[in-house]
């Protein structure tokens, strides 16, 4: 081939070369949608403010029934478990000894009584004899004046006057003697009709009786433990707060009460609410029974409550460790989010927003009170903003989205434990449930 053919085809491959690289149409970079997220305005609710602390149960009533007398027991009048009134007899003790030694106190009172009267009889002897030796020695003494007597006879009578007053002294003390005989023959019977009583063994208060220590026909000393008697138709619930929260309590309480008015905290019958480990919420409502007189415990900086609650289905047992909330005061206003709102970072706590040119912003805020998913901002937030509640691993700052907006539904309650204390941070891992009734605890 020779050289100018050769040129004729390259030039015509280069012209089909061009005319497929200018002649292609264009790939234009298309932008993709903004990120979709949905919006809501922060809620402004009125919330309760609460502390939340351990404690510990107790019954209101306990007592053991011990023996008062020694002596076998004869029988056992109860089954363990069993209800049992005040007064109710127990265990008896054999009698015998006891019925005796009542039968023997009474007769040493008896003969107690009947020397006192043989005493008494000799008073009144010794007195007429001394009265008769008195009037012989006043005549004998006028006679001797007069010399109408001997000197021995006015001796002789006056040596009988002496013997005279010294045996009414000696009668009027036997009859003092023998009424203290009969006095501790009184107070001895009175021990052994007290002791035949103990045989019989009551319960001294009313309540659930437990297993027996003794059984029957065994020896049972005096003081030996027998059973014990619980009432746990009322529990106790004793815990602590910390100064800074009795601090806090008072301040609400006097923002209620005038300073004159204000008593002891107002504590007794505030409301306390109460939950068992495995309990959803607070479902035990009571009331504050009591405030330590000793103040504040300076070893451990706060101080000890009680608070009372009703027990009827015996659902609380003494010895529980249980979470008790104690409310202190009503925020009115509070800014109120949902906790998957909020995002953490090295910087601290922050929402995103959406401006209203819908772009992102990452706006810092400061938490406080959470519960069941909701927590209250105390800084940062308005209910002007628009916060991100759906979406938010789509959205970075600065990026433009498409928001569309709904209206977060009211919290069903808004009774909350305490979180932003700086003194007592909420356990992490406890859960924190409101109480049953919002009613009931306004």
């Amino acid at each position: 081939m020779s050289s100018s053919s050769r040129c004729l085809m390259l030039s015509g491959a280069v012209a089909i070369l061009l005319s497929g690289c200018f002649g292609a149409p264009q790939n234009d970079y298309k932008a993709p949608p903004p990120p979709e997220v949905t919006v809501a305005h922060p809620l402004s609710q009125t919330v309760t403010m609460f502390v939340e602390e351990n404690g510990e149960t107790e019954a209101v009533e306990r007592a053991e029934v011990r023996a008062r007398v020694r002596g076998y027991l004869e029988s056992i009048e109860f089954e363990p478990g069993q209800e049992v009134k005040q007064g109710d007899v127990l265990f008896v003790i054999e009698k015998d000894e006891y019925a005796a030694a009542v039968e023997a106190a009474k007769a040493a009172l008896a003969s107690a009584e009947a020397t006192i009267k043989v005493s008494e009889a000799k008073v009144e002897v010794s007195d007429a004899a001394f009265k008769g030796a008195l009037a012989e020695f006043e005549r004998q003494k006028n006679l001797l004046a007069q010399e109408a007597t001997t000197q021995s006879n006015f001796d002789a009578a006056e040596a009988t006057k002496a013997a005279s007053e010294a045996d009414l002294q000696s009668s009027k003390a036997n009859v003092v003697a023998a009424q203290a005989d009969r006095d501790r023959a009184a107070a001895a019977l009175t021990k052994a009709e007290l002791d035949l009583e103990y045989t019989s063994v009551s319960a001294p208060i009313s309540g659930v009786v437990t297993k027996t220590s003794l059984k029957r026909g065994n020896l049972a000393e005096n003081g030996t433990l027998l059973a014990t008697i619980i009432d746990k138709r009322e529990i106790y619930t004793n815990f602590n707060l910390s100064d800074r929260q009795v601090l806090r309590f008072q301040k609400a309480r006097l923002a209620e009460v005038p300073l004159e008015e204000f008593e002891k905290m107002e504590w007794r019958g505030h409301p306390v609410y109460m939950k068992r480990e495995l309990d959803d919420g607070f479902p035990f409502q009571g009331e504050g029974d009591y405030v330590d007189e000793e103040g504040i415990d300076q070893a451990t900086g706060t101080l000890a409550l009680r608070a009372k609650f009703q027990n009827p289905n015996d659902l609380l047992a003494p010895g529980m460790f249980v979470r008790v909330r104690v409310p202190l005061e009503k925020m009115d206003g509070a800014i109120v989010v949902p906790d998957a709102s909020i995002l953490r970072n090295q910087r601290g706590e922050y929402v995103l927003t959406v401006d209203s040119e819908d772009k992102v912003q990452e706006t810092y805020v400061t938490t406080g009170l959470k519960f069941d998913g909701w927590s209250v901002i105390e800084k940062g937030l308005s209910t002007e903003d628009r916060i991100i509640t759906k979406g938010i691993q789509k959205a970075r700052e600065g990026v433009t989205v498409s928001a569309t907006e709904e209206t977060l539904p009211p919290p069903e309650q808004l009774d909350m434990q305490q979180g932003a204390d700086e003194e007592n941070e909420p356990d992490q891992d406890s859960e924190a449930k409101p109480v049953e009734s919002e009613e009931a605890a306004n």
